[in-house]
């Protein structure tokens, strides 16, 4: 290959974003699974709480109601990862269009696509966070649902 054809030069500062959008469009897919996955839960988890009210069991309406709350919140930060994260690949796709015509137009701003890579790699890491959270929240849920059916053995 040879390092004076311009072309190549540019191709190649572009594959950083572009590795950065295949990241995030994973996560996207992950993401989107647990929102399903979550809701499917929450409904299923709505009409555990009916039949509990229905048959006056206080202890499992309680942690039905607060598990409620629970999946309300997961619900809330799997959103605010997927918007993390398709804004991610926005930025992402605008820093590598940046790159190309930073270069075309010979480097008059060379640190635009350099900001701009830099903030959609911060909106990932915001949107990882948010996941963080609600994986915490996840795991204590399934803690709670646990010792409520050990109780009932």
């Amino acid at each position: 290959m040879n390092p004076t054809v311009p072309g190549l030069g540019i191709i190649s500062t572009m594959i950083t974003p572009a590795v950065l959008i295949l990241a995030a469009g994973n996560l996207v897919t992950s993401t989107f699974t647990r929102l399903v996955r979550i809701s499917d839960r929450a409904r299923w988890m709505m009409e555990r709480l009916d039949r509990a009210r229905a048959g006056q069991e206080t202890a499992a309406v309680a942690l039905y109601t607060q598990l409620l709350e629970e999946y309300r919140r997961r619900s809330i930060l799997v959103e605010r990862a997927l918007s993390a994260f398709y804004l991610a690949i926005g930025l992402l796709v605008l820093a590598s269009l940046s790159i190309a015509l930073d270069r075309m137009l010979g480097d008059p701003a060379p640190w635009l696509p350099v900001a701009i890579t830099v903030t959609g790699a911060i909106v990932l890491l915001v949107g990882t966070m948010s996941l963080f959270q609600e994986t915490r929240i996840s795991s204590g849920a399934i803690r709670k649902e646990i010792d409520l059916h050990e109780g009932k053995s």
